[in-house]
């Protein structure tokens, strides 16, 4: 470590301190239909100390992750909770707690493509002030890199499924380092030992029992810990399938009021404490029929344990309450949305744009479409028989269609990122907002290149007449179109198999109506109106007018309809209204294009597949 790592660890042991957490009366249900609600937690009274290692245990259903959620704030979705959640004897808003809390999700939510010093200083730049200055981020980088014992792959790429990179046991790490990175007051980690070895587990707990004696509120859900781990923390609190507590108080107390309601420990029998206390409370071993009649909630309702714990956390509330801490003097603003904006881009979209799989399924189809266009169609634009004037028009067409289907290698860049989206936008460094713009620049800069590499090759390869630059602008708002109509399609469906099926129905739909297929005078009448909808219509529509309007092609009337001879233009009914003008099929197109953009923005910001 450098000197100024060394003054900022030093720094950062002064600062950190934790905030008492107290719950009271505490309940949450869900509504079931034409059914009583469904109680996941039921009347819950507890406090987590700082300074203090809390474990909550408990069988699959009990409540442990919804207990965690509720207190931070991060519950989503139709439930109702009742009761009362402090912090620091003061009601915390839920803005609040973003910034006072830190989260840690049971599962790996990381940029692959970044290495661990680069995910964790992303992550600074959006968490931490302004006022902050780069050198101080840096150095508290440092710090969690060395809290975390992460030092031996700081410089390692994260990598994911397809690419390998750092170890499971390291990923868990990096994950409890994006959550001090703002020196939060407390700590919630969701079952941080998951999918870890006993060795890697253990040196998870023996980290968060290292936060704990630095002051902080460290709060765990633990399914099935080592009996090392088990031991390393200082208080559990039991539940039971429903909700209702079954011990809360000391670890090692926990067998004392096991064994006064009849359940002893058995000593030498091979068990683990921790998952001899969650088998016996689901009645998974022993008399199970024995264990069927027993209500462990009841026995400690009524024992000796359960009134001195209540009489405690009662005196404690009280105390909190009459001198609560004023959270409003605590540091809760991060630096803004232009700043995470800018970080989006300066982190996310320049590795993007060094991605040679990000680049191929960007200009992959171009290049492969320039290149078959230019073989088929060679000087085909500057001809004036009807063949060659009808197959121009075709390919102008399916040029518009393709930035439709082509669009669906968008679908992957918004669903693949959804639980880390998720989970940033929770911890409060973006909003959803920030997010889409971030992923709209992202792929307005590089279309941009695509579509200019496209239309130099097929422009004049095909010898197609009018302006280069309206061809090429009209490409590219018909190619933005495609690109933000898939994003607004995956904000919305459920699954990336859903969105993928819903995008080529809709741009097959487009193409029924856009006038090439079917004129658009023989649309029948009840569905006229959808023509003048798609953006295939407006895109076609402007090349169509850029290749033959004001063009000697375009006045030869070679065309026949109903014993009329008429032009190109005529035939295809761009000859009046708006289908007239460039301008105003650009003007149009550009604001479908805007339309679907702030579609998929609010899809992003408003839905959520994921509830919590």
């Amino acid at each position: 470590m450098t000197a100024g790592s060394v003054e900022v660890v030093s720094e950062l042991k002064t600062e950190a301190r934790g905030i008492p957490v107290t719950f009271a009366g505490l309940s949450y249900s869900v509504p079931i239909k034409k059914k009583p609600p469904l109680f996941i937690l039921k009347g819950l009274n507890g406090v987590f100390q700082p300074g203090r290692l809390t474990a909550l245990m408990g069988p699959s259903g009990s409540g442990k992750t919804t207990l965690m959620d509720v207190l931070a704030g991060r519950k989503s979705g139709a439930g109702s909770t009742e009761g009362e959640v402090l912090y620091g004897g003061a009601v915390a808003p839920s803005g609040t707690l973003k910034h006072l809390c830190g989260y840690v999700e049971q599962f790996d939510t990381l940029i692959g493509e970044l290495s661990v010093d680069q995910m964790l200083m992303y992550t600074a730049e959006m968490k931490l002030p302004l006022s902050l200055g780069k050198d101080k981020k840096r150095q508290r980088v440092d710090w969690v890199i060395t809290k975390l014992r992460l030092e031996k792959c700081r410089h390692t790429v994260i990598g994911n499924v397809l690419k390998r990179g750092i170890s499971g046991g390291q990923a868990k790490r990096v994950n409890i380092a994006l959550a001090l990175i703002s020196n939060p007051l407390v700590v919630f980690l969701d079952e941080p030992t998951s999918g870890l070895d006993s060795a890697m587990a253990n040196e998870v707990c023996q980290i968060l029992k290292e936060l704990v004696k630095e002051g902080c509120t460290v709060i765990a859900t633990v399914h099935s810990p080592t009996s090392f781990a088990f031991s390393l923390f200082d208080e559990v609190m039991m539940l039971q399938a429903g909700g209702a507590v079954v011990y809360s108080g000391m670890v090692k107390k926990v067998t004392d009021h096991f064994q006064s309601v009849g359940f002893p420990f058995p000593q030498g029998q091979g068990y683990s404490l921790p998952d001899w206390l969650v088998d016996t409370t689901s009645g998974a071993t022993g008399d199970a029929e024995v264990k069927a009649i027993v209500d462990f909630a009841e026995l400690w309702a009524k024992s000796p344990s359960s009134e001195a714990y209540l009489k405690a956390h009662g005196e404690e509330l009280q105390r909190l309450k009459a001198n609560p801490v004023d959270l409003k003097t605590l540091p809760t603003k991060g630096p803004g949305q232009l700043k995470a904006l800018h970080t989006l881009l300066a982190y996310r979209m320049v590795k993007h744009y060094k991605d040679p799989e990000f680049l191929g399924t960007r200009f992959g189809d171009k290049i492969f479409m320039s290149f078959l266009s230019m073989t088929l169609y060679w000087g085909i634009g500057d001809k004036s028989d009807v063949q060659s004037m009808q197959s121009t028009a075709a390919v102008l067409f399916f040029f518009c269609a393709l930035c439709g289907y082509g669009a669906a290698a968008f679908v992957p860049s918004l669903t693949l990122e959804r639980a880390l989206f998720f989970r940033e936008r929770a911890d409060g460094l973006y909003t959803g907002v920030t997010y889409y713009v971030a992923k709209f620049i992202e792929e307005a800069v590089l279309c941009t290149f695509t579509s200019l590499v496209f239309s130099l090759v097929v422009f004049f390869a095909m010898s197609l007449q009018g302006n280069f630059g309206i061809f090429f602008i009209t490409y590219f708002l018909a190619t933005m179109c495609g690109i933000v109509l898939a994003y607004a399609i995956a904000a919305a469906a459920p699954t990336m198999e859903a969105a993928n099926a819903l995008l080529p129905t809709y741009v097959t739909t487009c193409m029924y109506f856009a006038g090439f297929l079917i004129v658009f005078d023989k649309i029948p009448v009840g569905w006229a109106w959808y023509g003048w909808t798609t953006f295939l219509r407006y895109a076609w529509g402007a090349m169509m007018l850029n290749q033959f309007k004001d063009q000697d092609t375009g006045k030869l009337k070679v065309f026949n309809q109903d014993g009329q001879d008429m032009n190109i233009l005529e035939f295809y009914k761009m000859d009046e209204g708006v289908m007239d003008s460039v301008g105003c099929c650009l003007g149009i197109l550009a604001g479908l294009c805007a339309l679907f953009g702030a579609l998929g923005a609010l899809g992003v910001t408003f839905i959520s597949h994921v509830k919590r």
